[in-house]
């Protein structure tokens, strides 16, 4: 899940009292992935629970706060683009920030150090069996990290 946080302000001051309707569509296709009312947490700030979010998928979303003017009344964000998620994704208010989740999949996912010296770093995902991210483990020096076999080496998916 990840949370959509959208700041709505009209002539310089926060709006509250409003219902903006959040859209978010897949970039790919365009196809509306969700569409409801944001809930206001307070001073400006809405937030919309995007329960089906997947970090893997690019998405579009536009916050409608129906009675602002028009010049203060959408706001729009993306979480990335093109697969691109850690490199595009923005810490503003009104965009998606996949960045916190892929934090806490790096300290508590299954982290494993694979036999051989290359592709042999990987993080797997919060099913403990996709492969998140591969990558090859190297020292300070820049030098391969060889892991021979029968000699494991594994963090176990840690407890909530």
């Amino acid at each position: 899940m990840a949370y959509i946080v959208a700041y709505f302000e009209s002539a310089g001051r926060p709006s509250t009292g409003l219902d903006p309707l959040i859209r978010i569509r897949l970039v790919d296709t365009g196809d509306i992935v969700a569409e409801d009312i944001m809930e206001e947490v307070g001073s400006g700030f809405y937030r919309f629970d995007f329960y089906t979010y997947d970090p893997t998928k690019d998405y579009t979303f536009l916050a409608d706060a129906v009675r602002l003017s028009t010049k203060d009344r959408f706001l729009e964000g993306t979480n990335g683009e093109y697969g691109k998620i850690t490199d595009n994704i923005s810490l503003m208010s009104d965009s998606i920030d996949c960045r916190v989740l892929l934090m806490k999949k790096l300290f508590t996912n299954r982290l494993e150090l694979a036999e051989g010296t290359t592709d042999n770093w990987i993080l797997y995902d919060d099913d403990n069996v996709t492969p998140l991210c591969i990558f090859d483990a190297r020292d300070k020096d820049g030098l391969y990290i060889l892991q021979l076999q029968n000699m494991a080496s594994k963090r176990s998916k840690a407890t909530e």
